[in-house]
């Protein structure tokens, strides 16, 4: 069950749910981003899924955006380039938007309890252990990330920096 909250635009700031939003991640822009990021540190995964800081990016779109991206879950945000700053915040349009064309995810309902039509045959990287990269046929790995597991390409998402490698 869920529910849903009709709140004026102009209160959005008053209410409680969405008082706790970070902005919408279809809305930023790399410089943006790069102002969020700006003195950071932690892993890039756990910054983009909290919601606080950024709403809408939730785990079952995470790992295509990282992929797209080609930052490892676990990068360090201190050590992101401009240029990789540039590209995460392609990969999070780019990731999340063909799932709104879709009414998104096949297990999520929208106002009127439909399904959308965004399902694994659309995820690149995400739940697909074992399977072939889509760009460089490396098989994915489940890796554990904190609390959560990420799916990665190995070849294409390397821990550049990795104390342990």
């Amino acid at each position: 069950c869920g529910y849903a909250h009709f709140v004026p635009l102009d209160e959005l700031d008053n209410h409680d749910l969405t008082t706790k939003l970070g902005p919408n991640a279809l809305e930023l822009t790399a410089d943006d981003l790069r102002a969020m990021l700006n003195g950071r540190r932690g892993r890039i995964k756990s910054f983009l899924l909290n919601q606080a800081r950024i709403a809408g990016i939730g785990n079952f779109y995470i790992h295509d955006i990282l992929f797209l991206a080609r930052l490892h879950p676990l990068r360090q945000i201190n050590t992101l380039s401009d240029a990789e700053i540039d590209a995460l915040a392609r990969a999070i349009h780019d990731g999340l938007q063909p799932a709104i064309d879709k009414g998104g995810a096949f297990y999520e309902l929208n106002l009127y309890g439909g399904k959308g039509d965004f399902t694994m045959d659309d995820i690149l990287v995400g739940y697909k252990e074992d399977q072939p990269c889509p760009v460089c046929s490396t098989p994915i790995e489940k890796i554990k990330t904190g609390s959560t597991s990420s799916f990665i390409c190995p070849c294409c998402q390397p821990l550049e920096g990795d104390p342990a490698k």
